[in-house]
């Protein structure tokens, strides 16, 4: 395996990612009422998560790290949904991969700027560290205040780290635009909200729910 960097020449050109947040494959619409697997009637009213680290790997194997790319998403904010990946030069693509989440040596080196501010709401404490997915909303099987779901999923000390790596195939094709598409239906698979309806702090059950997170992913078609 081979390292390049990416660094600016005449042959250079940016890779557009496209983030599409959906539900059972549909756009997700914010307060629009879903049904989830379990039979639990929900609205969205708040969907972040971080994608980090990106690398991309040529036919020719060689990999390609793309220094500095922290993105916090944000389903609700289309300015969020949009960004470029710079590359060193055109290629055929064979793989994607990236982190879910905020790699841990960022959770504890204090407040930092850009979308890893704190001021988005995605920073516990240094002890703590980030947020690394983020979805609220509510339900009428929810037994809690205004029937209201909170998932925040962070956490970065072994043995409950919830930062993910994920790969993505995409089949030997040339990656100048790149879509994913971020299914929130299947986080909610075999949860019932009457019995499961926060998580707030870094643990087992934040760890538990961050294993589902990959399963969300896939290039659009």
């Amino acid at each position: 395996m081979h390292d390049c960097k990416a660094q600016k020449n005449d042959k250079s050109q940016n890779i557009a990612i496209e983030i599409l947040p959906t539900f059972k494959g549909k756009q997700i619409i914010k307060h629009k009422w879903y049904m989830t697997s379990s039979g639990d009637s929900i609205r969205i009213s708040k969907l972040r998560f971080y994608l980090t680290d990106f690398e991309l790997f040529n036919t020719q194997n060689e990999r390609l790290s793309i220094s500095g790319s922290h993105h916090l998403i944000d389903a609700f904010d289309t300015q969020t949904l949009h960004f470029e990946l710079y590359k060193y030069k055109k290629h055929t693509f064979s793989q994607i991969t990236y982190k879910i989440g905020v790699d841990e040596k960022w959770h504890n080196a204090g407040a930092q700027s850009g979308d890893l501010d704190p001021i988005h709401g995605m920073y516990w404490a240094w002890q703590s560290g980030y947020i690394n997915f983020k979805i609220e909303g509510e339900s009428p099987s929810c037994p809690t205040r205004k029937n209201k779901f909170t998932f925040h999923i962070g956490g970065y000390k072994s043995p409950h780290s919830t930062t993910r790596n994920h790969t993505l195939d995409l089949k030997d094709r040339l990656a100048s635009t790149l879509k994913i598409e971020v299914d929130v239906a299947l986080f909610f698979k075999d949860i019932k909200l009457s019995e499961m309806n926060q998580v707030l702090i870094p643990g087992e059950e934040a760890y538990q729910h961050s294993l589902k997170l990959p399963l969300l992913f896939s290039i659009s078609k």
